[in-house]
């Protein structure tokens, strides 16, 4: 293993040891408000540099919430610096994911009347902003979708959108985007290592299994959808067989998809895990997943990219009890959202 290897398995690990914990979550759930929220961080966990110059007195959720995306992105960034085998490739999937998933959030506020502008501005680090193909503030500016569509002139995501109008099929729009962040993620990983190339197929070829799960459930549940327009929907990726997805795209409802699921390698996952919607298990087999690889790998890459994962999900676990703590939600109704 050469030095970067070694440094950025290291370093992967010492951060995931800084992780929050139970206490931690235990004191953040029992905060009155925002404010107690961003003290708390800034006192008693890693996030103490996240906020720069910012007072915890007046702090509003969105920008809040801003701050801690803008710190974790930052860290992504930094980590993958180190990892030389596909750090640049993980580093420039972590720039188009940021982009895609605010192109998401922002084309769903589109379809909408209501926005809340400071929560759209996000700022990258300068090093990952060299890999973004667009400005996502003057993304956020767009009033409408003629300015949006403006916003992405001459990048890859202009032909996906520029054929659609209000109201958007976000849904579909998101399939589509995310079909092109996994090819370009996929073709990375053939150029790892064996081991690597190994651990990291099966990580994001098992998240991409329920993904895949979790979309047939909610279209045949929901939308009535026949097979033909749920296979549309799917990505063109993961473990499960022709045999599996045609089983669950064929099947009556949505027990039918789930007794089939249960079936498959991926789907045995389901009995190990406590959950309590069906939405959850997307994130809850991430978090499996990706916490067996920080204790048990020794692949730079897959410590990365399990490491980013489970930032992701505390990411997601603060910004829950940050808007629990906002709109005065029962801490037990959040705490049940919470992965850790």
């Amino acid at each position: 293993m050469s030095e970067t290897s070694y440094a950025v398995l290291t370093r992967a690990k010492a951060k995931f040891g800084k992780r929050l914990r139970d206490k931690d979550y235990k004191a953040l759930l029992d905060c009155e408000n925002v404010a107690e929220v961003m003290a708390y961080l800034k006192s008693n966990t890693h996030y103490i540099n996240a906020f720069g110059e910012a007072n915890e007195r007046g702090i509003r959720r969105g920008l809040f919430e801003n701050l801690l995306k803008q710190y974790m992105t930052n860290e992504f960034d930094i980590l993958s610096r180190y990892e030389l085998s596909v750090g640049e490739a993980f580093s420039t999937y972590i720039a188009h994911k940021t982009e895609i998933d605010e192109i998401v959030r922002i084309l769903t506020t589109l379809n909408s009347t209501e926005r809340d502008k400071e929560q759209f501005h996000f700022t990258v680090p300068a090093h990952m902003a060299k890999k973004t193909t667009i400005d996502l503030n003057k993304l956020a500016d767009a009033q409408d979708f003629d300015q949006f569509l403006a916003a992405v002139k001459r990048t890859k995501y202009e032909e996906i959108l520029k054929g659609y109008s209000l109201p958007l099929p976000v849904s579909e729009i998101e399939n589509k985007l995310y079909i092109g962040l996994y090819k370009d993620l996929y073709k990375a990983i053939g150029k790892a290592g064996l081991t690597e190339a190994k651990e990291l197929k099966d990580l994001f070829d098992t998240i991409i299994d329920y993904k895949n799960f979790i979309s047939i459930i909610r279209l045949k549940k929901y939308y009535n959808s026949d097979p033909k327009m749920i296979r549309k929907h799917l990505l063109p990726f993961g473990s499960l067989s022709e045999k599996a997805l045609v089983e669950m795209c064929t099947a009556d409802d949505a027990d039918g998809v789930f007794t089939a699921m249960c079936k498959t390698r991926t789907g045995k996952l389901i009995e190990k895990i406590d959950y309590n919607d069906i939405g959850e298990l997307i994130n809850r087999v991430e978090f499996r997943k990706a916490k067996h690889n920080m204790y048990l790998s020794d692949s730079p890459s897959t410590v990365m990219m399990s490491y980013i994962i489970l930032c992701e999900i505390e990411l997601h676990n603060l910004i829950c009890i940050i808007e629990g703590a906002r709109y005065n939600v029962d801490k037990n109704k959040i705490e049940k959202l919470l992965i850790y």
